[in-house]
C-alpha cells in the first residue's frame, strides 16, 4: 500500500516522474510570448524543474550526510518534523538481489575490508559474463548468444527429463526447488554460473554441520526495536495476519576462543508445508519427508551484504557501533571474521503477504495462491524436539520451553502434517574454502560443497484475513465469487458439479495424450490391430461427463434433506409399539456470511487486547443465525424436541500439486450424479475410490504400454492417487438453541404442516477448539459445513430416527 501525504491510501505507487528528479537538463521555464498565453501558463505546471527538498527534509539529509562523513557519530536518532510521513512498499531490484545473495565460491572468500580492484586490473577482477574463446561480440550478438545458450540448455533439460523417466514411462518427481526455480531460471537469459545453481537456490537441500562455534539467537519484539534500550519481546501467543509486520533482531555469537570466518548469512521469513512418513525401522525416524516452500522472503538489510542497507522499518544506526544495552556490535564485520566471543546484531522487518507469488501454484488457481494458516506442528523442529509438544487441555495449547517454539492447538490437522511460518537465520559456508573449485563444481550443491554451519528458527502463528480474500474474489469475479455472495458459489458447485467437471477435463487431457502417443506409434509401423486393442483397453473405462444442462437452480439457495419417516408410539393392551405417524423434510438456506475464526481462550484474549485486534470483525460479516424450513405431512401437529448445529470439517492432503479446487459437490454429491440415500461419509468414500480407480487404470495402462506422459498429466495422476480426505465433526461448539416453532397447516389429502425457524448461533467453545480459516492450497486444504440437526418428538429421546439432518457449506474466517 502507498500512503499519500494527505494520509489517504493508494493501490498504485507514484510515478517516477513525480518521485525521482528527471535526468533531462533542467532549464528555466520560458517567458510567455503574450498576455493571452500568460493566464494559461499560470495554470500549466512547469516541466523538468529540479527537485529541491524542503527545509525540514534538508535538515535530515544533512544529519545523514554527517553520519557518513569523517565526523564520528555514535548512534543516530530520529528527528521529529512537521512533514507528513509517506510509506512505500518497495521491492529490491533483481540485480540487487542477485549481487547480495546469489554467491559463488569466489565471493565467499573475498575480503570486503580490502581495497577494491582498480579499472584495468585483470588479475583481481572477474567478468560477470560467461567467457568465450571467440572475439568480443557486439551487443546484439551477445543477446543472440545468450538466447542460443538458453535454448541449448532447455533442450538439454528436456533430454535429461526424458532419459530420467522410470520403468513406468512416467516422468520422475521434481522437488519444489527443481520444479520452480530450476525451470524458471533456465528460461531467463542471465549470468549462467551464478543464478539458478547458487547455494541459496539449493539451501533447503544443504546438509547441516554437526558442530559449530557459532550461536544464533532470534528475538521478535512487540514494536520496532531500538538501539541502546531494552526492547520488549513478543510472546509465543501472538498471532499475525495478512499485511502485518514482524520486527526483531538476530544476535550471532562466536562462542570460541579463536576467530571464526563465515560465508553467507541470510535472514528470511518462510512458509513451509511439511509431511512426515514414519519409518518402520528403528534406525531412521522418518522414511520420507515432503517439504514445499509456499513463502520465502529475504530481508537484504538483515543478511550479510557488501555495504550498508537501510532497514525497512527506519532503524538508524552506524555500522560497527556498539549497542550498550547488550554489548553487541551492530552489523557483521566486512572482513567476514568474527572475533573470539564477539556478539553481532542485525535487525529484520517482514510483512506477511496477502497473496503468494505465482510460482506457488503452477495452475494459477486463485485459492492456491492465498497463504494458508498455521496448522499442526513441525515435529522435526529444534532437532526433532517438536515431537514432545503435547496439548495442554487446561490451556488449550501446547509448546516447548524454548524461545520461538511452535504452538500446537486442537485444529484437527492430519497427523505428521504441518503448515508453519518461521523466521529463519542461516550461515552457509564452503566445506573447503581454501581450495578453489571450478564453477561447475561450485554451483552443484548436491556435491556437498556447501554446508549450513549454523541455523536458527523462530516460529510464528499466521492467520490469513479471509474477509479481504472474499472481497477480492467478489471484486474481480474470481472462482465464481460474484456480487451475489459466496452462497452462489457453493450452490454452483453443488448443482453444476464443478469439481467433477474439472476432473473430467483432466481425464480427457490424459486420454488425449495417450492417443497422441499411439498415433505416432502407428506411423512407426505399428499394426492396426494392436492399435485398436490398446485403444479398446483405454476406452473401456472412459471418463463420465456429467450432464448439467437440465439442472434447476433454486433462486434462494436452499439445500434439502431427503424425506424421512417420523415414528411414534402406538399404545396396546400389553404395552406399546412404534409406528409411522408422518413424513417430514427439511431445507436450510446456504449462509452468505462467515463463522468467525476461533482459537483457545488465552490466545484470543491476548490478541484481542493487543495493539491490533486480530479478531476485529464487522458484525455484518458474521453469521448469527441459520434459516430452516420444515415440512411435515401427518394427522397430528409435530413438535420440535431439539435443534443442534455442529461444525463439520473436511480436510484433504496429497503429495503432488492438485490442479483443481475441491468443491462442496465432491463431498456431498455422487460422481455419477445419482440420488442415492447415502450419508456424506459414504458419498465421499465412493467418490474418492472412483477417482483413485480411474487414475490407477491410467497409470497401469501407461506402464504396460511404455507410454510417456507430460509433466502436467503425471502430476495430476500422482496427486489424485495420493489424495487423502478425512472428516471431523465438532459438537457442542455452539450453545444449544431454544426455538419456538410456529406451524401453519394446509389441508389436502392429508394435513401438511410447515414451519420457518431462525436458529441462533452463539459460540460456546468450552473445549478450546481452533477453527482455522477456510483455505485450499495445492497440497492441503479445508472445507467447512454446518450440520443442522432438528429432532421431532415421537419416540425415545436417544432415538435418532426422527432427526432431520442437512449439511450446508460455510466459510470460516
Amino acid at each position: 500500500m502507498y500512503r499519500t501525504p494527505n494520509g489517504s491510501a493508494s493501490d498504485l505507487p507514484p510515478s517516477y516522474e513525480n518521485s525521482v528528479p528527471s535526468s533531462r537538463s533542467a532549464s528555466p521555464a520560458r517567458t510567455p510570448a503574450s498576455s493571452s498565453s500568460s493566464s494559461n501558463s499560470q495554470t500549466r505546471k512547469p516541466k523538468n524543474v529540479p527537485y529541491r527538498p524542503s527545509k525540514e527534509q534538508q535538515k535530515q539529509i544533512n544529519l545523514l550526510t554527517n553520519a557518513r562523513s569523517n565526523k564520528p557519530v555514535k548512534n543516530l536518532s530520529s528527528v521529529s518534523s512537521n512533514v507528513q510521513t509517506e510509506y512505500f512498499d518497495v521491492l529490491p531490484s533483481f540485480e540487487m538481489f542477485q549481487s547480495l545473495l546469489k554467491r559463488d565460491d569466489q565471493q565467499f572468500q573475498e575480503d570486503l575490508s580490502a581495497m577494491p580492484p582498480v579499472y584495468g586490473d585483470t588479475t583481481h577482477s572477474r567478468s560477470s559474463l560467461p567467457t568465450t574463446p571467440t572475439a568480443r561480440l557486439s551487443p546484439q550478438q551477445s543477446i543472440d548468444q545468450n538466447l542460443m545458450s538458453v535454448s541449448q540448455r532447455l533442450e538439454g533439460l528436456q533430454r535429461d527429463l526424458g532419459a530420467a523417466a522410470d520403468d513406468s514411462g512416467l516422468l520422475p518427481v521434481m522437488s519444489t526447488a527443481e520444479a520452480n526455480s530450476g525451470v524458471h531460471n533456465e528460461n531467463v537469459a542471465v549470468t549462467r554460473e551464478t543464478y539458478g545453481h547458487s547455494p541459496l537456490d539449493n539451501i533447503d537441500r544443504l546438509e547441516k554441520a554437526q558442530h559449530s562455534p557459532i550461536d544464533i539467537q532470534i528475538f521478535v519484539t512487540k514494536g520496532v526495536p531500538q538501539i541502546g534500550v531494552g526492547n520488549e519481546l513478543e510472546t509465543r501467543l501472538k498471532e499475525y495476519t495478512s499485511g502485518e509486520h514482524v520486527n526483531g533482531y538476530v544476535i550471532v555469537t562466536n562462542t570460541s576462543d579463536a576467530p571464526v570466518r563465515f560465508g553467507l548469512f541470510t535472514v528470511s521469513l518462510e512458509g513451509t508445508i511439511k509431511s512426515l512418513e514414519r519409518s518402520p525401522h528403528s534406525s531412521r525416524k522418518y522414511s520420507k519427508i515432503l517439504v514445499k516452500k509456499v513463502l520465502k522472503m529475504y530481508d537484504l538489510s538483515a543478511g550479510y551484504s557488501y555495504g550498508y542497507l537501510p532497514n525497512s522499518a527506519g532503524i538508524e544506526y552506524e555500522p560497527g557501533s556498539l549497542d550498550e544495552s547488550d554489548g553487541c556490535q551492530v552489523g557483521l564485520p566486512d572482513s567476514r571474521v568474527m572475533e573470539p566471543h564477539g556478539k553481532y546484531k542485525k535487525f529484520f522487518t517482514f510483512k506477511f503477504p496477502h497473496v503468494l507469488l505465482d510460482y506457488a501454484c503452477s495452475d494459477s488457481i486463485m485459492q492456491h495462491l492465498l497463504p494458508p494458516p498455521s496448522m499442526g506442528v513441525d515435529k522435526t523442529c529444534f532437532y526433532n524436539r517438536g515431537e514432545g509438544i503435547v496439548l495442554n487441555k487446561a490451556l488449550g495449547y501446547g509448546s516447548l520451553n524454548l524461545r520461538g517454539t511452535p504452538v500446537v492447538t486442537r485444529d484437527y490437522s492430519f497427523d505428521d502434517l504441518s503448515t508453519s511460518y518461521a523466521i529463519e537465520a542461516k550461515i552457509i559456508d564452503s566445506v573447503n574454502s581454501k581450495e578453489v573449485f571450478s564453477h561447475e563444481e561450485i554451483n552443484d550443491a548436491k556435491q556437498h560443497d556447501y554446508v549450513i554451519s549454523k541455523s536458527a528458527q523462530y516460529f510464528l502463528r499466521f492467520v490469513p484475513d479471509v474477509r479481504e480474500q472474499v472481497e477480492y474474489c467478489k471484486t474481480h469475479d474470481v472462482a465464481h465469487y460474484t456480487g451475489a455472495g459466496v452462497a452462489r458459489k457453493f450452490m454452483e458447485q453443488y448443482q453444476y458439479n464443478t469439481t467433477w467437471d474439472a476432473i473430467a477435463g483432466e481425464n480427457r487431457q490424459v486420454e488425449k495424450e495417450i492417443e497422441g502417443k499411439f498415433a505416432s506409434k502407428q506411423q512407426q509401423q505399428q499394426s492396426l490391430t494392436e492399435m485398436k486393442m490398446k485403444n479398446l483397453s483405454l476406452r473401456s473405462t472412459g471418463t463420465t461427463v456429467l450432464d448439467t444442462g437440465d439442472v434447476k437452480r433454486e433462486p434462494s439457495y436452499y439445500i434439502s434433506s431427503r424425506p424421512r419417516e417420523i415414528l411414534g408410539k402406538k399404545k396396546k393392551l400389553l404395552g406399546s409399539s412404534t409406528m409411522k405417524v408422518g413424513e417430514s423434510t427439511m431445507r436450510v438456506r446456504v449462509p452468505d456470511k462467515m463463522i468467525a475464526y476461533s482459537t483457545p481462550r488465552l490466545l484470543m484474549k491476548y490478541n484481542e487486547e493487543g495493539p491490533k485486534n486480530l479478531y476485529g470483525r464487522n458484525l455484518h460479516d458474521i453469521l448469527d443465525d441459520v434459516e430452516v424450513e420444515i415440512s411435515y405431512e401427518g394427522d397430528a401437529k409435530p413438535q420440535i424436541a431439539s435443534v443442534d448445529i455442529n461444525v463439520v470439517i473436511w480436510s484433504y492432503f496429497t503429495e503432488y500439486p492438485l490442479p483443481f479446487e475441491l468443491g462442496y459437490d465432491f463431498f456431498y454429491k455422487n460422481y455419477d450424479d445419482s440420488q442415492t440415500p447415502e450419508e456424506a461419509v459414504q458419498i465421499t468414500t465412493r467418490n474418492l475410490q472412483h477417482l483413485k480407480d480411474k487414475v490407477s487404470h491410467y497409470i497401469d495402462f501407461v506402464k504396460q504400454n511404455n507410454v510417456e506422459v507430460s509433466k502436467d498429466a503425471f502430476t495430476y495422476l500422482k496427486a489424485a492417487e495420493k489424495l487423502g480426505v478425512k472428516k471431523d465433526t465438532v459438537r457442542k461448539y455452539f450453545k444449544t438453541a431454544h426455538v419456538t416453532d410456529h406451524w401453519q397447516v394446509h389441508k389436502g389429502a392429508s394435513l401438511q404442516w410447515k414451519s420457518k425457524l431462525k436458529v441462533p448461533l452463539v459460540v460456546d467453545n468450552k473445549r478450546n477448539e481452533n477453527l482455522l480459516p477456510t483455505f485450499q492450497s495445492c497440497l492441503v486444504g479445508r472445507v467447512y459445513c454446518l450440520e443442522v440437526a432438528v429432532k421431532l418428538k415421537g419416540v425415545e429421546a436417544n432415538d435418532a430416527s426422527n432427526t432431520l439432518t442437512v449439511d450446508v457449506p460455510v466459510i470460516v474466517g
